[in-house]
């Protein structure tokens, strides 16, 4: 029932835009136009009860079911508004019809039901036309339909007929009237004792009942991982509205979507992946605990032209072959199950063929895009552009429109193919991140397999911390082929992907060089706006990385500042208030883009509790003075900040001083809550472990020194805290040989990195220097 060929415009067609996305599945958008309000419902079968790829995907922006022919607030106009009071369950919009006619329009996105409730306190025509014909009862119209396949009923449930003056026009339009906070209720399910079960649900609930009712459902998600920032409310304004509209841009069955727009309503692998393990990062693994199954079950199939077999593939968007490449798709989909296990601690998509199929997947993508006599992995898509060796070149494939390729042909050559900073960096933690998987899985017969990732990636770091690092000691960003035969490697600055570029540097979650990465990430904010408008995704990953690295938080906050006033500026085309932007400067463009949000989130929450590859570290700021119900694993954690500065002075945990290390050793933490208490400071002068991407088992004080076990599958890095003068010294924990091993300074930051080149559990002992002290944190009890 689409209107066009090809879904035209793309862009939402109203003066004003308000879109609610439902849980379930549906979608309302209000568009405000100068002389009445367009309701654009779209449908999908209900996410509580449908699971299954074709019903998560069932409308998207190229190819949906409208749940009405038309639905309309005829009086209301773009003009008539005076006040946007945005949330994404509960929006209220101020109306003037003139001097005297006053009135407030109520929209509630109900939290567990494929229907929204309309509600308002003054006179007010809704007006409805069915795609053939309601069945009309006293109180209920519905509508049987069929569309694609699937069986539809859709409904509006309203007080009564005489109540609401109901009513048809000779043009066929239904009408009804509300006043006194009349609640009608508008959605669609998938048969009519659904719809029956809905209305007798909710037929009676008033509109703050409906409210109060949607705060329940919501508060047990929503209350995990909740930050406080009592002296920024601005910040702690936008942290609060986006976990709210990233939450309902993740249905129960876990889909997701771009932004709350109708250009990007598509699920793609990057957008949900990054989100969601950035909110599991940040103590909230609700929306990873949906998506990561939802994506390891939907590859997509295709057809290889050069070969004629079908291959399974995560490629840009889910479970489909209109897509792109992009070939990052691999690396998201095992990012999402990595953070899935490391955040729930819940192994058991490791035991089932889900797991299997994601390293048929990254066997597919290292046997097709590994380019052997480079030593790099390749690809025919650069950014979100097909290149010249691409079959598709000169298409977009994912709705079949002719389109230019940016990389079209410039002084009579074009790209042909590319090898970038960004799918490297990719291809190597894919690699890093299965080989940890299947450890953790215990499964023997996937050794041999775990061996070859990490031989592979092995050989991959040393071309990612050689190949791509020029001679200022900064990553390069991409080496591309011509199709006249020209070889061109490009650094950082105009002509490349930016995004891609500042997610190479600091989103690991391993970095084979964290002193390129450091050089590289204070280059970007140095030149990216210098450039052109920064995109604010990548952004919170570079001012993260860089507090994370010795920028104060002074700094770290205004590195924010323009994305927060841009969330908080009440827009004309999309006033959703409070909900991230893409870009700075461009206020007028899409909001409440989940992986924007999701680093943001990322950003501020890990400046207290950092997540790592294999642990949870602690860390000290001026910004963020607490999180709430911080999930990690099986543990809750209520952590305070105390104290100015970013140098952590003292830690207590559960009443105990944890010494020696900012990193967490995982027998430290209780099943269930625990309480966390940072002291900050100015500076701090104490030897202390910093950071790992091994997993910190235990921490032990002797005569000899402090001895930190750690354990991990790969070659392991270390990185400490005022470690001049220090000696290291590394054994095996089983047989207790040594350990070859290197320390050396991370760029100019005044910590020390330790690297050990093989994994297993070692134990690294610290004698000499500041590590002689015993008393880390001011001595037991201070």
């Amino acid at each position: 029932m689409m209107p066009s060929l090809h879904r035209s415009p793309q862009v939402e067609e109203g003066v004003r835009n308000i879109i609610l996305q439902n849980r379930c599945g549906n979608r309302l958008t209000l568009l405000l136009h100068d002389d009445r309000t367009e309701l654009e419902f779209l449908y999908k079968p209900n996410a509580f009860r449908r699971k299954d790829l074709r019903a998560r995907t069932f409308s998207t922006r190229d190819n949906c079911t409208f749940v009405f022919r038309a639905a309309a607030l005829p009086e209301v106009g773009a003009g008539m508004v005076t006040e946007f009071d945005y949330d994404p369950f509960a929006t209220r919009i101020g109306i003037a019809a003139s001097a005297q006619a006053r009135n407030t329009l109520a929209v509630v996105n109900v939290a567990d039901e494929n229907v929204f409730a309309i509600s308002a306190r003054a006179p007010l025509a809704l007006a409805l036309r069915p795609h053939a014909a309601f069945s009309v009862r006293d109180g209920l119209l519905t509508e049987s339909f069929r569309d694609r396949g699937e069986d539809i009923v859709s409904f509006v449930a309203f007080p009564g007929y005489e109540l609401n003056r109901y009513r048809v026009l000779d043009d066929g339009t239904h009408v009804l009237q509300l006043m006194e906070n009349d609640v009608i209720l508008l959605g669609a399910e998938e048969n009519e004792a659904q719809v029956e079960r809905v209305v007798r649900s909710l037929g009676r609930c008033a509109l703050e009942e409906l409210i109060a009712r949607n705060e329940r459902l919501l508060a047990p998600a929503l209350g995990n991982g909740m930050p406080a920032t009592p002296g920024d409310p601005p910040l702690q304004r936008v942290l609060e509205i986006n976990r709210r509209a990233t939450w309902s841009a993740f249905d129960a069955g876990g889909a997701s979507f771009g932004a709350l727009c109708r250009i990007y309503m598509l699920t793609w692998l990057r957008d949900a992946s990054m989100a969601s393990a950035c909110f599991a990062r940040a103590g909230m693994p609700d929306m990873i605990k949906l998506w990561a199954p939802f994506v390891l079950a939907n590859p997509s199939e295709r057809l290889d032209t050069a070969t004629g077999a079908t291959v399974r593939e995560h490629m840009q968007l889910i479970g489909t072959r209109w897509n792109k490449p992009e070939d990052d798709g691999v690396y998201y989909a095992a990012l999402s199950l990595f953070f899935l296990v490391e955040c729930t601690g819940d192994t058991a998509a490791l035991q089932c063929g889900l797991f299997d199929e994601l390293l048929a997947t990254l066997d597919r993508a290292i046997e097709s895009r590994f380019d052997a006599d480079v030593g790099l992995f390749g690809s025919d898509t650069l950014g979100e552009d097909l290149l010249a060796s691409s079959p598709c070149y000169g298409y977009d494939p994912v709705n079949g429109t002719v389109k230019p390729s940016h990389h079209a042909p410039s002084g009579g050559r074009a790209v042909m193919r590319a090898w970038s900073l960004y799918q490297n960096m990719n291809m190597y933690n894919a690699l890093r991140m299965a080989s940890s998987l299947i450890g953790t899985s215990g499964r023997a017969e996937l050794a041999g397999q775990a061996g070859r990732y990490r031989a592979l990636a092995a050989r991959h770091e040393a071309a990612l911390r050689t190949a791509f690092v020029g001679e200022d000691g900064e990553y390069r960003s991409v080496r591309l082929l011509f199709t006249d035969g020209a070889v061109e490697w490009r650094a950082y600055g105009r002509g490349v992907d930016y995004w891609e570029h500042a997610w190479a540097v600091t989103t690991g979650p391993f970095l084979p060089d964290p002193a390129v990465s450091v050089n590289s990430a204070r280059a970007i904010i140095r030149r990216w706006p210098e450039i052109r408008a920064y995109g604010y995704c990548p952004w919170n990953y570079l001012a993260a990385f860089l507090h994370e690295h010795g920028l104060d938080s002074a700094s770290f906050r205004a590195l924010l500042d323009e994305q927060v006033t841009d969330a908080l500026r009440l827009t004309t085309k999309y006033p959703m208030q409070g909900t991230v932007t893409e870009y700075q400067t461009n206020h007028e463009g899409w909001r409440a883009l989940p992986f924007g949000a999701g680093s943001l989130m990322l950003a501020v929450a890990s400046r207290l509790l950092s997540v790592r590859a294999h642990g949870l570290a602690v860390r000290a700021n001026c910004v963020l003075r607490g999180l709430t119900r911080f999930v990690w694993r099986d543990a809750v954690i209520d952590a305070t900040a105390e104290g100015d500065g970013d140098a952590v002075d003292r830690i207590m945990l559960n009443g105990t001083p944890l010494d020696h290390s900012l990193v967490i050793p995982r027998a430290r933490l209780r099943f269930g809550r625990n309480r966390l208490t940072v002291r900050c400071a100015a500076r701090s002068e104490l030897f202390r472990l910093y950071d790992t991407d091994a997993e910190l088992v235990e921490i032990e004080e002797s005569p000899g020194g402090i001895s930190y076990v750690l354990s991990g599958d790969y070659a392991i890095q270390a990185i400490w805290d005022n470690a001049g003068g220090v000696l290291f010294t590394v054994t095996d924990v089983a047989g207790g040989e040594p350990v070859e091993h290197a320390a050396e300074p991370l760029s100019d930051t005044g910590r020390t990195v330790v690297r050990i080149p093989r994994g297993g559990t070692v134990r690294i002992t610290a004698s000499g220097g500041r590590a002689a002290s015993r008393k880390a944190t001011g001595g037991r009890g201070s």
